[in-house]
């Protein structure tokens, strides 16, 4: 029954809207999928037992269906998000045995929209570079799912759930989504409450969906996005209506291209990319060379500065004492932040905020903007996770990034994503145009062979 069903939220809901399947039914069927594929995936920090998850689902459905929109709609969260009575280790060895004892934010919108938490996903260590798990990238076990969030994007690219949340400070959502031949949404930053996450930067960080494809988004992203009074970062969200609808199949962008040689990528990286690009074009789009701020590459340096000094900020207080514990790439981060002066970050946050103030240029002459979303294909190996090298300006500029699958490589059949960053609060302006394209691909609706 999964594979009737695994590749779109609005499938699953109507089938379930006209009976011909229970939300009980759907979630058994996810847990006989992880059954047989979750020890070799490994996309699992914590599973819940499928008896406690049934048990949540029959108490849902004794409620107002009406008021829950994803009712029986499975997902995972990454590990570094508080779930109460739950696991929360973050991919660390300091938190081993941990048990959170509240909910973030978006997990009670969740809970209350009636969508099901599955379990916690594998991440690497407190969201760095450092301290990957074993987890595999479905459409090939030899290469890396990317990170920090694999686990989210591991979990949903084989099937075993309806979407999964990620958090990303660089590329941590956009990169391990287009390494596993999915959608997701980095939206604005602030505009999803971060309460309740552990941070790795907490000026930077933001909340990711991952799903199958543009569509399944709008309902995700409309039951967790807004205003939050436990996090400071959604203050200018109070007062607006953030709900993103089916997108316009009309509409037609003037759309950039950047032509800096920091966004060139592997030949068949960029054969797939110039293909979408063509693609627009025929759609009637208008397709035009721009640049990136002229303070892009020093706002990276920046970046750099301001995520290691609030890393080492966090992890202050106990890092003497518990140093041994870190892996030695988040060790040296934190150790490289700490080594910073007030002066330092300080000027590094103003080099940030004259960037994001540049890009409101760029988007007077373009309405949205488009590169390959990494620089390769999902690389060989578990212990690295891939370059966020095309993620990290728009991340650090807190600009609404969508990826989406639109190729894969002929030597190893790895997927091949494009990314598309519009201007602040312009998520649906990112629906339009995804949408218009997956009616053209297919990608979307592909994969990977798990031997089933």
């Amino acid at each position: 029954m999964v594979k009737k069903f695994a590749n779109s939220i609005e499938t699953v809901e109507n089938l379930m809207e006209s009976n011909e399947i229970t939300p009980i039914e759907v979630i058994e069927e996810f847990y006989a999928r992880i059954l047989k594929l979750e020890p070799t995936i490994k996309a699992f920090a914590h599973l819940r037992s499928k008896d406690d998850v049934i048990q949540e689902v029959i108490s849902k459905m004794n409620k107002d269906n009406s008021s829950q929109p994803l009712l029986g709609i499975s997902y995972a969260v990454k590990d570094n998000v508080h779930v109460d009575s739950l696991p929360l280790e973050a991919g660390s060895k300091i938190l081993k045995g941990y048990i959170s004892d509240k909910n973030a934010t978006i997990i009670e919108r969740l809970n209350k929209a009636g969508a099901i938490m599955i379990g916690k996903a594998a991440m690497a260590e407190f969201a760095s570079g450092g301290g990957a798990p074993k987890t595999k990238n479905p459409w090939n076990f030899a290469h890396t799912p990317g990170g920090s969030s694999m686990g989210s994007a591991s979990a949903l690219s084989s099937d075993m759930l309806m979407f999964s949340i990620g958090t990303q400070t660089s590329g941590s959502v956009i990169r391990p989504a287009s390494y596993n031949g999915l959608t997701a949404l980095k939206p604005t930053f602030g505009q999803i409450s971060k309460a309740g996450i552990i941070p790795a930067s907490w000026s930077v960080d933001g909340v990711g969906i991952f799903t199958k494809n543009v569509k399944d988004l709008k309902y995700v992203y409309n039951e967790i996005a807004g205003f939050d009074i436990k996090d400071h970062c959604t203050y200018s969200y109070k007062d607006k209506i953030l709900y993103l609808t089916d997108g316009d199949l009309s509409k037609r962008f003037k759309i950039g291209i950047i032509s800096d040689d920091y966004f060139i990528a592997t030949d068949e990286v960029m054969t797939a990319f110039t293909e979408a690009v063509h693609l627009l074009e025929s759609q009637g789009h208008s397709i035009t060379a721009t640049s990136m701020p002229a303070s892009f590459e020093q706002a990276n340096i920046a970046h750099g500065i301001v995520v290691d000094s609030e890393t080492a900020s966090y992890h202050a207080s106990y890092f003497d004492e518990k140093k041994d514990l870190f892996s030695s790439e988040l060790r040296f981060d934190i150790e490289q932040g700490l080594s910073y002066s007030a002066v330092d970050y300080l000027q590094a946050q103003e080099t940030r905020w004259k960037y994001k103030c540049a890009f409101k240029k760029v988007f007077d002459k373009v309405d949205l903007l488009i590169t390959p979303a990494t620089t390769e294909t999902a690389p060989k190996g578990l212990e690295k996770t891939g370059s966020p090298k095309f993620n990290k300006p728009f991340s650090n500029a807190g600009l609404p990034v969508l990826t989406l699958p639109i190729g894969f490589s002929d030597e190893t059949d790895l997927p091949i994503g494009i990314q598309i960053i519009a201007n602040y609060d312009c998520e649906q302006s990112l629906v339009d145009l995804g949408e218009q394209l997956q009616t053209e691909f297919d990608y979307q609706n592909q994969s990977p062979n798990l031997n089933e």
